[in-house]
């Protein structure tokens, strides 16, 4: 191979990567996306997001140690009209939502009449 045909090689190789490098900025832009939690004195409402997007694969809904145990009857909720809870212990119930979720999707939980209603946007 002469030195031309590798300078060549190698220029192309270089330009390459450059154009991947342009290709792939969005989603470096994004990876510093970070959990968001919310929480009030009854819930806390959380996400977790992919690694390289935005995007919601997983919301979270913990009751705190003001729910008692026989209380009142509270409902969670979410773009895909998802419903229901795990009793943890007593006085404590978690949730989640698994799947993939788009950015700007709204997240509830309150008792029933939306008595401290907690909502998350992501």
């Amino acid at each position: 191979m002469s030195l031309s045909n590798r300078v060549l090689a190698v220029s192309t190789v270089i330009a390459a990567g450059m154009a991947l490098g342009v290709v792939a900025a969005p989603a470096r832009a994004a990876i510093g996306c970070r959990p968001n939690t919310v929480s009030n004195l009854y819930f806390e409402l959380s996400v977790k997001r992919a690694l390289l997007s935005c995007d919601v694969i997983e919301v979270g809904m913990r009751g705190t140690s003001a729910l008692q145990a026989d209380g009142a009857a509270f409902s969670v909720w979410g773009p895909d009209n998802f419903t229901g809870l795990v009793h943890v212990e007593p006085g404590k119930y978690s949730i989640a939502w698994k799947g993939n979720h788009a950015a700007g999707a709204r997240w509830c939980a309150s008792f029933v009449g939306d008595y401290a209603e907690l909502c998350l946007t992501t």
